[in-house]
């Protein structure tokens, strides 16, 4: 990607957006339903997995068994969402650093003009989400399961991107937005996000909120289970973390 021109690296940023998406939908659907990523997986066209480190032969693998590799399944898509996020990454450094080059002194007019175009997708490749150390949180590794236990009327602080909101335990789970609203957590999976579907609607306007930012499950105990399904991470204590890690 280093030779990539910004618009390539445009292109780039928004197939690996849309795939994404799929990837987001398919994993929320498993949460509640862990057959059904079967079936997803295999509806997938195998040439829109990336041939670096083996992964179309991974997943034609994986396609190929039974309902008994629904869980490495899983694992694989978490994985490779994960992959793309790491890619995102590069795509963002290196578009940086070439709108840096086309601000030199003496840039042409088309230069100019190109460097314009490029202004849309700055929100998208460039904007930086708080990385939570001013609330002592961690962003939670995409995709995957981290369980949260809290004991009666504990509360902790969740940063959405930069947007802090509180899980808190009383008598059963609340979770409370940026806007101090309370929502109160309903047995098994809660979706929260900006899509007019989820249970915890946020506000439309906080573009870097993901539609399906963050599924709570809840089983009716002290006990949640996070996944971060969003572009601009999900952050809790790192004491979580360090947990899921161990």
């Amino acid at each position: 990607m280093v030779k990539f021109t910004t618009d390539q690296l445009k292109n780039e940023a928004r197939t690996i957006k849309d795939i994404e998406k799929r990837f987001v939908s398919i994993l929320s659907k498993s949460i509640e339903d862990t057959d059904s990523i079967n079936r997803a997986m295999r509806e997938l066209d195998p040439l829109i997995f990336s041939q670096d480190h083996s992964w179309r032969q991974i997943i034609s693998a994986l396609n190929a068994g039974d309902e008994e590799l629904n869980p490495f399944r899983r694992l694989a898509l978490v994985k490779y969402m994960q992959y793309l996020s790491s890619r995102q990454e590069i795509i963002k450094y290196l578009y940086s650093e070439k709108k840096k080059l086309m601000q030199e002194p003496n840039e042409s007019i088309s230069t100019l003009a190109e460097f314009k175009d490029t202004i849309i997708l700055d929100n998208t490749l460039v904007e930086n989400a708080d990385d939570g150390e001013e609330h002592g949180v961690e962003r939670m590794p995409k995709g995957e399961v981290v369980t949260v236990t809290l004991k009666p009327d504990e509360e902790i602080e969740i940063l959405l991107s930069k947007h802090v909101c509180k899980l808190a335990y009383k008598d059963k789970f609340e979770f409370t937005d940026q806007t101090g609203r309370t929502y109160k957590l309903h047995k098994g999976r809660n979706v929260v996000g900006r899509d007019s579907a989820s249970n915890i609607i946020m506000e439309p306007k906080l573009r870097d909120i993901s539609r399906l930012h963050l599924v709570i499950e809840y089983h009716g105990d002290n006990t949640v289970q996070l996944t971060d399904l969003s572009s601009h991470g999900t952050y809790i204590p790192s004491r979580y973390i360090e947990l899921h890690s161990g």
